[in-house]
This record gives structure tokens, sequence and C-alpha cells, in this order.
């Protein structure tokens, strides 16, 4: 078994103190090597914040704690805000769910990706330009010199999702945390957006956390998959293994999908159970890639 990327053990974020503190994640614990590992849950399960963590951009408020979060033996409970800076982008990425939000409407789309390339290294802006314009080409943007000069309002969300994949990609981090990357996509873009994910991440050996809500897509392009519920992982699979989950949360959420074969008048609904809240981990033999 190789040597995971990313060792989380007991994690805990809690906002706000007292009788009003909110345990949004609860002793969260797994490993991530050079793979694809999806997290899925509703709303509200943890998913975005344990991301977020990973990352150290929580809010203050927010109290983390963890017997062990370590990345590539980094301890990053432990580092300053500076030397974060230098994990940030230079080692792991961050893809958020939507280019209009994420994207800095003032700034033409080829000097946001300049910029990501050059916070990371020491390189002329000529190079730095030259860097992105493959990369812009690299997620298959046509026309790179052109998209180059456009402003983010200019190009469409699955082109705007290409470009937030170049910037993110461009510093040749280790991890990328993906947060619902293809949400504001429709499916035939969505296909095309994952598909050039998936060859530059295997081209380059990245290892990605894909946060989403749908159990479909994190069964067709993840390796592995783990299953949230009121701040918890509660069963760990291997993505192709999905429909064997043995979680009676995950098979409610399974049984809630619609599905081709198998029309239905009315669907499943998710009957939760109070004991849910803290039964142990459910994990399935698998190996760390």
């Amino acid at each position: 078994m190789d040597k995971p990327l990313l060792t989380i053990e007991d994690l805990h974020l809690v906002f706000g103190q007292g009788q009003n503190a909110v345990h949004a994640v609860r002793g969260v614990s797994f490993n991530v090597g050079r793979e694809k590992v999806g997290i899925v849950g509703e709303s509200g399960s943890g998913k975005s914040q344990t991301g977020r963590a990973i990352m150290r951009l929580s809010p203050s408020t927010v109290n983390i704690v963890a017997k062990k979060m370590d990345f590539d033996g980094i301890p990053l409970l432990q580092q300053t805000e500076r030397q974060m800076r230098q994990i940030r982008g230079n080692r792991i990425s961050m893809i958020l769910q939507d280019p209009k939000f994420s994207l800095n409407p003032l700034m033409r789309i080829g000097d946001q990706v300049v910029e990501a390339y050059r916070v990371h290294h020491k390189v002329s802006r000529r190079e730095a330009r030259a860097r992105a314009l493959k990369m812009l080409d690299a997620v298959r943007i046509r026309d790179c010199e052109r998209v180059f000069n456009l402003y983010p309002h200019e190009v469409s969300g699955g082109m705007g999702q290409r470009v937030m994949i170049a910037m993110m990609l461009i510093p040749e981090p280790d991890m990328i945390i993906a947060d619902e990357p293809t949400s504001a996509l429709d499916v035939s873009v969505r296909k095309q957006v994952l598909s050039v994910l998936d060859e530059l991440l295997r081209q380059r050996g990245t290892a990605l956390i894909f946060i989403s809500h749908d159990l479909n897509l994190v069964a067709e392009f993840c390796d592995r998959v783990l299953v949230m519920y009121a701040g918890r992982v509660v069963e760990d699979i291997a993505a192709r293994d999905l429909h064997k989950a043995i979680h009676p949360y995950t098979r409610g959420l399974l049984d809630s999908l619609p599905k081709l074969d198998q029309p239905r008048d009315v669907l499943s609904t998710l009957q939760r159970d109070p004991i849910w809240r803290d039964a142990p981990t459910i994990f399935h033999p698998r190996e760390v890639r």
C-alpha cells in the first residue's frame, strides 16, 4: 500500500461556542492517495466544510481540531498563514462551484491564469503568458489568444469552468479539491469538462477530492466514495461498488434516485434513523493508490 498523500484523523469543526455551538464536522477520518475520492451527502452534511478545513479556509470563528491533518508529511494545523499561502495553489488547489463567482470580473481571463502561475513561479510575464496559453489549450479552449483577452462575463459557463481548471492546474499541485465543480453546467458540457479534468489528472498524477451531491456522477468519475451524514463519514467504499453499499443512509440515497430501466410512479423517501449520527463508519476493503 502506497503512503497516503493526505491523512485526516478525528477532524472536528465547531461553529460558535457554548449552547449555540454547531458541530458541523464530527470525528471525520480518511486517507487520500494518488486517486480520485468523491465525497457525497446531503446539503449540510459537512462535505464543503471538510474541504475548506483542509485548505485552512474556514472562517476565523470556526474551531478546528484534529488528531492529525497531514499533507505529504506537513501538519496543516500547525502551519502559519504565511506557510499556508505557500501550500495553497502550489501544493493543493481548489476548484469552486461556479466560475461566475470565482473569477475576478474586473480582470481579463488571461491575466488571472498568468497571476495564478506567477504567484508560485519566479518567471517573466512573457514566459508566464506562454505557459497560460499552453494551459488554456490543454483544457481544450479553442482560439486561446482570443479567450485570453476576454472578461469572465464574455465566456460561457462551460468555458469559465475550464478556465478555473486551468488556473488550478497551472501551478502543478499535488492535490485538487473540487467543490461541486460541474453543478452549474448542463449534462453534455459537464461530461466534456470532466473528461478534460480526468485526462490532466492522469497525466500529472494529481490526487482529487471531488465534492458532489450527484451519486451517479461520483460513481462513474471517482475511484472511491466517502458518504457523509450529519458531519461524519458513515461509509467508505470503492466507486465501482457503490451499488453494493451497506449503510442504510447510502442505500436510502441510492434508492431515491430515478432509474430509466426501473420506472416508478413515486420515488423512495429517505427515512432517517437517529442512530446513524453516531454509528461506526462502514469501511470496505480497499487499497490506497
